[in-house]
């Protein structure tokens, strides 16, 4: 993997000849290597078998919601199976009836938590990370350094976490920034 990285910041071209190596400026050479092509990629969950879970906020007056209907709507044309809990979008004024015209299933508390890949605003609490299906994928503000009991409850189901709050707050990471934004909406 080094080797490709530096293939690819240097800006020559590396020409092998008889072993011997020449530079050629101006242009870049990606190298392959013959032992890893037989190799085959590891792959993932088709997205059809994955299950999209957004469970109802329960920190006192959260008013957002993980997903709108029109994320439902996006991650279902791409093949993801939603599930939201009911009553979830009730505080930002979405109704259980537009997540089901979005395409998801209304389900209960277990079934949002029990989802391969967990979408929540405020981290869960800790009976909320018992309901967690054994090595989900949670993403929420979590604030690890300030939840060490949680990421400790996290870990022993061995779940993956990622913590919005910890994106960095730089201009090539603004689309996934969602700090910014809820302080553009804020005002």
């Amino acid at each position: 993997m080094s080797t490709l990285l530096n293939c690819i910041s240097r800006s020559c071209l590396v020409l092998s000849q008889r072993r011997v190596h020449q530079k050629v400026l101006g242009r870049r050479h990606f190298r392959t290597f013959p032992g890893l092509w037989d190799q085959k990629a590891t792959r993932g969950i088709p997205y059809k078998d994955l299950v999209v879970g957004v469970p109802k906020e329960t920190v006192l007056n959260e008013r957002r919601v993980a997903l709108s209907p029109a994320g439902v709507q996006a991650l279902v044309k791409q093949g993801f199976k939603v599930q939201v809990e009911s009553g979830a979008g009730d505080e930002a004024k979405f109704s259980d009836q537009q997540y089901k015209d979005a395409g998801a299933t209304i389900t209960d508390v277990k079934g949002a938590l029990g989802s391969d890949l967990v979408l929540k605003v405020r981290a869960p609490s800790l009976s909320e990370a018992d309901l967690l299906k054994p090595r989900s994928t949670l993403v929420s503000f979590i604030y690890p350094a300030q939840n060490p009991d949680l990421m400790k409850k996290l870990s022993e189901r061995q779940s993956t976490v990622l913590a919005m709050d910890q994106v960095p707050r730089v201009t090539i990471a603004q689309g996934y920034d969602a700090l910014s934004s809820m302080a553009n909406i804020a005002g």
